[in-house]
């Protein structure tokens, strides 16, 4: 017997550490203890009051309100970022651009979009106090992107999805599901994409480096049964260590599946589609580069019109001494979620209430 082969089978007889799946987050990394959190309703009272203070220009007093709304939920980050757009109502520029770092090292996905698109923070961005939000947006996200190389990545649904009435017709997609991490040692949750809970599928890339996750706009649904299709359907590339997104491949014409299949370090695509239909591999110019017919693999996510189908338990995960297995629990009556177990530790199970999955959930 080899040393190596002694090291393994030593490695899996060990119990997990202590600091795998702690019962409390460590609060010293960037994350969420619970990404799919309902707001604490006294907050969401006190925030309320503070955007009337907003709206009447009496700024002290909607910041009263909105710093007692985050002492009532300190993980409600919407007041914190309307304190920051109070002081640019102001012009109090200084003090807004600390909030804004301040509020953008708390939660980097979704916030550096809204930052980014908040009307009230636009007066910002011709003014010098940008350069430092810019500055403060590069190191949230190598903050938010270090040590995802163990992380347990999944699609979750932040709340329940709008329902989809019965009959033929066109209807807008909203499951309000995103891709998230969650990192075993940590006990951590961070949400990685903010595609306006549009996302149906991903998978992480064989090197673990970049993740890329299908996302559509609108449900076609005809008159004889599983006539079904997908409309406005794209395809996403997120890269993990600096967050930054490749431009989305969008793909023309009804989509009615998908498979998302590794071959070697190559990922391919094989679309079935009315106007786009074939194998494909992400192309070096940000398009879709056609491929010749390849080796038969296992796909490694695959999503129609009825939402991603599920996936087998994926490998262990995590570093040693905390190597965790992921695992789909479907039961009838229930959101398909995600259960983590390690070792000598209490199970963990993730997307009870809404749902969650290691490549996708289905579609309402």
């Amino acid at each position: 017997m080899t040393a190596a082969v002694l090291a393994a089978l030593v490695a899996d007889t060990l119990v997990s550490g202590p600091g795998c799946l702690p019962p409390k987050p460590d609060a010293s990394v960037p994350g969420s203890v619970d990404p799919f959190h309902t707001p604490d309703a006294k907050a969401t009272e006190l925030n309320s009051a503070g955007k009337s203070y907003y709206r009447d220009g009496k700024w002290e007093e909607a910041r009263i309100e909105y710093r007692a709304a985050v002492d009532a939920d300190p993980a409600f980050l919407a007041p914190r970022l309307n304190v920051a757009c109070s002081f640019v109502r102001q012009e109090r520029f200084a003090e807004a651009t600390t909030e804004v770092e301040a509020l953008l090292a708390r939660g980097y996905v979704p916030l550096a979009r809204e930052v980014l698109e908040a009307a009230d923070l636009g007066a910002l961005k011709p003014r010098p106090e940008m350069a430092r939000i810019r500055r403060a947006m590069t190191a949230a996200a190598a903050a938010w992107g270090a040590g995802l190389d163990d992380a347990v990545l999944f699609v979750g649904r932040a709340r329940a999805p709008l329902k989809v009435p019965p009959g033929p017709g066109f209807f807008i997609l909203n499951p309000h599901q995103e891709v998230y991490a969650f990192l075993p040692t940590r006990g951590v949750y961070r949400q990685l994409t903010a595609e306006d809970g549009r996302v149906l599928a991903m998978t992480r890339t064989p090197d673990g480096r970049r993740v890329v996750y299908v996302t559509a706009d609108k449900l076609i649904r005809g008159a004889k049964e599983g006539d079904l299709a997908l409309r406005g359907v794209a395809l996403g590339e997120l890269t993990l260590a600096t967050m930054t997104s490749a431009a989305p491949i969008k793909i023309a014409g009804d989509v009615r599946r998908v498979e998302i299949t590794p071959i070697g370090a190559t990922m391919t695509f094989k679309i079935d589609g009315d106007r786009v239909a074939g194998t494909f591999r992400w192309g070096d110019r940000g398009m879709l580069d056609e491929l010749p017919p390849v080796p038969r693999a296992k796909p490694a996510a695959i999503v129609t019109p009825r939402g991603a189908e599920p996936v087998a338990a994926t490998p262990l995960v995590g570093p040693p001494p905390c190597r965790v297995k992921a695992r789909e629990a479907i039961e009838p009556g229930k959101p398909r979620s995600i259960v983590l177990s390690a070792r000598g530790r209490p199970e963990r199970r993730i997307g009870i209430e809404f749902g969650a999955g290691l490549v996708g959930l289905p579609l309402p």
